[in-house]
């Protein structure tokens, strides 16, 4: 089970969120400050594939920072999403691998994502 808090960095160091809710089969954590408010969701559930069963697992991040006097407020959503057979003893591999190349050399794959690269 996850801890009471998460630890995430937002690119301006870390923010601390704290678990507002847990229900069956998920977490909601939550951080609110002066210019932004950020949460982070954990979520399992199963969804079949041909009929099998399988274990799918979802985290997501939002922020959303506050207007100001010259910019509106806007959103930011980050999310992963990993399915596997629960018997797959090797089921985080793949995620590690697309993880690693997303950060990989100073985030260029994020980068090249933002700019419209394929």
């Amino acid at each position: 089970m996850f801890g009471q808090t998460q630890a995430v960095d937002f690119g301006q160091g870390s923010k601390t969120l704290v678990k507002i809710n847990q229900d069956g089969y998920a977490s909601e954590y939550y951080l609110r400050d002066s210019i932004s408010e950020h949460r982070m969701k954990i979520r399992h559930s199963t969804v079949l594939h041909d009929a099998v069963p399988y274990a799918r697992h979802n985290v997501e991040i939002t922020r959303t920072v506050f207007a100001t006097s010259t910019v509106p407020e806007y959103v930011q959503k980050a999310y992963f999403v990993f399915e596997h057979l629960p018997s797959d003893v090797d089921a985080v591999k793949p995620f590690d691998g697309l993880a690693d190349w997303a950060i990989a050399a100073a985030d260029a794959a994020l980068i090249s994502l933002v700019g419209w690269e394929s």
